[in-house]
């Protein structure tokens, strides 16, 4: 009855993306959190549950395409380093997908799923550019992730307690442990199917929740910033070290952004700094051995400690062991594609690539590496020209730079972790539209500010009722 009801919604939400696939990304947020619950409660848990949100995502962008040729067509020439990124990375993955057909049984399906994970997130990024177009959406939608989620995080404390609610825990009674100075730490998932899943989404409602309570009403501000600080709890609990270091990079990068741009101001410095210092009090006075065992703070330590290693042990260290082991060629996309291995039987294969970085050198060979990387290149270079074109005194220049440390978080996780993003490539849109809103809003600055049959609208001096990346001013 569960899964029925679960695959009904989603089969109205398909419908509503047809008449409007702008509301319909409300109902893939909501069903991309219940898909997790919906499979651990059904015998067997079909995979089928988790990857059939990939089906709305697609008739969203389906529907966008279709009503969107003037703005797409538009974006397509403003941002053509960002085109030529994706012609650079269709080039990469053809020597991975030939591979994967003609080396392994049934090599058609794993590679239909690396092609996926590989190009699902430019999807994101169109959608996030047609999304900015509307900026009133653009503060809703971050509302909307937050607030699914924060209910959705509950479930992590409800573990934790040991309060025994149906659909807790990891996929088929799955528990996952670490060992940490003689000292046994107990990963909590909640609801979600894994602590990776988890870590992942409370670290994006730390780092949503901080940009909200930015460019937010400072009378809703508090609300952002106690979302924020109970994400962090719950990242805590999560027990992934690369899910903590998010918010750091999020926040380190927005620094270092406002100082490119030239735009750190007192009062731009102040308020980060101050929520960061609330968000580390609220850790602190909830991470005592009253409320939270100790184990978790001193395994939360080891980040500083002893993140650096770790980091050179599964980038640098994977990255010689994949090229000795698979060749110059790769073995084939797919092949260290997290969810393989329920398509075709990956049995001696040797896939054992954590990191990102590893994963490509296996699936796609250094051809596919150099041709990546040089997308890579064209691809900042398309945001930097996206960004330089925002006038630094702008309202939207904030705004923008926050969705570039966003995706620059997500991207180093990405380095170190892909499962999270490479077996569930709705991850990687939600983490794609930011940047495709991030490039939408230097074309609303062009618009603004540059066009020749509009004029010229004062930075300093908007007037009441303009719109705003985050609403209505």
């Amino acid at each position: 009855m569960i899964p029925i009801a679960y695959l009904g919604c989603l089969g109205i939400a398909c419908l509503v993306a047809l008449t409007d696939w702008r509301r319909a990304i409300y109902w893939a947020i909501a069903l991309d959190f219940l898909r997790d619950p919906v499979r651990k409660l059904t015998p067997d848990e079909p995979v089928l549950i988790t990857v059939s949100v990939l089906g709305l995502w697609a008739i969203i962008t389906a529907a966008a395409w279709s009503q969107s040729h003037q703005e797409i067509s538009r974006a397509m020439r403003e941002h053509s380093k960002i085109m030529y990124a994706f012609r650079l990375l269709l080039i990469a993955i053809i020597p991975g997908c030939v591979l994967s057909l003609v080396m392994y049984p049934g090599g058609y399906k794993m590679m239909i799923l690396g092609v996926v994970s590989y190009l699902a997130p430019f999807a994101g990024i169109v959608l996030g550019y047609l999304i900015s177009l509307r900026p009133k959406e653009l503060g809703k939608i971050f509302q909307f992730y937050c607030i699914v989620n924060g209910i959705a995080l509950v479930s992590v404390i409800g573990e934790y307690c040991q309060l025994g609610w149906p659909g807790f825990g990891g996929m088929r009674g799955m528990h996952w442990i670490r060992y940490s100075d003689g000292e046994i730490v107990q990963l909590i998932a909640g609801w979600y199917r894994s602590p990776d899943i988890m870590g992942l989404h409370a670290a994006q409602v730390v780092m949503f929740s901080l940009t909200l309570a930015l460019h937010q009403q400072k009378h809703k501000s508090p609300f952002w910033i106690l979302l924020a600080i109970f994400g962090c709890l719950c990242l805590l609990l999560s027990g992934r070290r690369k899910m903590l270091g998010m918010p750091l990079v999020y926040a380190a990068s927005l620094v270092l952004l406002c100082y490119w741009r030239k735009i750190l101001r007192f009062q731009r410095v102040i308020v980060p700094v101050a929520m960061m210092a609330m968000l580390l009090g609220g850790i602190f006075l909830v991470a005592t051995d009253r409320y939270v065992s100790s184990e978790y703070t001193n395994f939360a330590g080891t980040l500083f400690t002893r993140g650096a290693a770790r980091y050179q042990e599964l980038v640098g260290g994977s990255v010689q062991q994949t090229v000795a082991q698979s060749g110059v060629i790769g073995a084939g996309i797919g092949t260290a594609t997290q969810g393989a291995y329920h398509l075709v039987n990956q049995k001696g294969m040797g896939s054992w690539q954590e990191d990102g970085v590893s994963r490509v050198f296996r699936e796609l060979g250094i051809f596919g590496v150099v041709f990546v990387v040089v997308a890579g290149v064209y691809l900042l270079r398309g945001v930097s020209d996206a960004v330089t074109v925002v006038p630094r005194n702008w309202h939207g220049a904030m705004s923008q730079l926050s969705f570039v440390a966003i995706v620059i978080a997500n991207l180093a996780s990405f380095t170190v972790s892909h499962q999270q993003f490479s077996g569930d490539p709705a991850s990687g849109i939600i983490v794609l539209l930011l940047l495709g809103m991030s490039l939408g809003i230097g074309t609303l600055a062009r618009l603004t500010f540059r066009s020749p049959r509009r004029p010229q609208v004062s930075i300093r001096h908007s007037k009441p009722g303009m719109a705003t990346p985050w609403g209505v001013a």
